[in-house]
């Protein structure tokens, strides 16, 4: 055990950033939050930013899918050939979900005695066609009698890696479908983006070959309030008077409170998004010492203000941009040749409206990969449910 536990934690420590970063940060284009934190000193912004990024990944989701995993696994583990093998742990695509499955499941199965074998991939293979000779590579169990067969917990980080809409691109999504009916000594947990999920139902009926599926809880304004509270310490933010006062709110209820529950409301308590709409709220206050030209040596002498939390506006968008939204959205991150694939148009045009979805803020670019920006996540999903895309569960 101790050996299988090492490699894996060699690779989660080798792949940290890629797998464990809240945030991708487009290269050249300065987009939100951080276009509004160039309002503050840069070294203030740049520790903020550290700090949020480093916040542990939050309680309520950890105890959801170990809760929920642990009522599965048993019931799996008591009578194998009859229960369920699988869980899906469903978030949104703007989640790290690769960080609270790699941050959780670790302790768990070493707890429980039983051997852990993780997909060890931080994407997408480039080659979609080797999607499935890889998955067999690495999680297949060869020709071995199902009494020499060890029980194992295999872990898919990210559902989101093993497809890509496109004429081959779902050849691992049927590698997976069988080999998860073909083997009852191991149990499957599978980290999966809610709109890739309804794609894959939609065009290959993935779900009924799975067993339990969990969406991770959404956070309240009480739950992001003790998140955050560390930074809300160490900074010592002060929250902004509220723009509309209600009546029938108790006196003794405080901005802080009123903000956090503002903060989750807008997030829809996703909590990419709501560290995304957390920092862009951030304002330095002067205080009458304070001289601007010397803020960077005085910025201990202003105040950090959190004012209204809320989203940017979303620009008006084309059909094509819809089109290119959506890939992005359901693949979660993607190259730009995959993204090329998945649409079918040449690399030159599909490169041209990246860089202009880019400049608006929607998209995000980083070592070579696109994903959405989380800030835009909840109104570029309303947008394209709008639009007939498939976002949410059909009835």
């Amino acid at each position: 055990m101790g050996t299988i536990f090492s490699r894996f934690q060699s690779w989660l420590d080798k792949n940290r950033n890629s797998l464990l970063s809240r945030f991708s940060t487009d290269e050249r284009e300065t987009q939100e939050p951080e276009r509004s934190l160039t309002e503050l000193p840069s070294s203030l912004a740049s520790k903020l930013i550290n700090a949020v990024d480093e916040l542990p990944t939050d309680n309520p989701d950890l105890e959801a899918i170990q809760s929920t995993l642990d009522k599965a696994f048993e019931k799996w583990r008591k009578n194998p050939e009859v229960a369920d093998n699988s869980l899906v742990i469903l978030s949104s695509p703007v989640t790290t979900v690769s960080r609270i499955l790699t941050e959780s499941l670790q302790d768990w199965a070493s707890e429980r005695e039983i051997k852990l074998r993780p997909l060890q991939w931080i994407g997408r293979p480039q080659k979609v066609e080797s999607i499935a000779i890889r998955l067999r590579q690495q999680l297949g169990r060869g020709t071995l009698t199902a009494n020499s067969k060890e029980p194992e917990i295999v872990v898919i980080p990210n559902l989101s890696w093993c497809f890509l809409r496109s004429v081959d691109g779902l050849e691992g999504i049927d590698y997976l479908q069988d080999v998860l009916l073909q083997d009852d000594s191991r149990f499957w947990v599978i980290g999966a983006g809610e709109v890739g999920w309804e794609y894959l139902n939609h065009v290959s009926h993935f779900k009924a070959y799975c067993g339990e599926s969990l969406e991770l809880p959404k956070l309240t304004g009480e739950q992001l309030n003790a998140w955050f509270d560390t930074i809300v310490s160490q900074f010592q933010i002060t929250f902004a008077k509220p723009a509309i006062e209600f009546p029938n709110t108790e006196e003794n209820e405080s901005y802080q409170n009123r903000y956090f529950d503002r903060l989750a409301s807008v997030s829809e308590g996703v909590n990419t998004v709501a560290a995304q709409i957390f920092l862009r709220s951030m304002r330095y206050e002067f205080t009458e010492e304070d001289d601007k030209e010397n803020q960077e040596n005085k910025e201990n002498q202003g105040i950090l203000e959190a004012q209204n939390p809320d989203l940017p506006t979303l620009p008006r968008l084309n059909a094509d941009e819809h089109y290119l939204l959506y890939s992005v959205l359901l693949h979660g991150d993607l190259t730009l040749a995959a993204l090329s694939e998945s649409l079918g148009d040449e690399q030159s045009f599909v490169k041209g409206r990246v860089q202009m979805l880019r400049r608006k803020g929607l998209i995000e670019q980083k070592n070579g990969i696109i994903t959405i920006n989380p800030i835009h996540y909840p109104r570029i999903k309303n947008e394209l449910s709008n639009n007939n895309f498939i976002i949410y569960e059909s009835d």
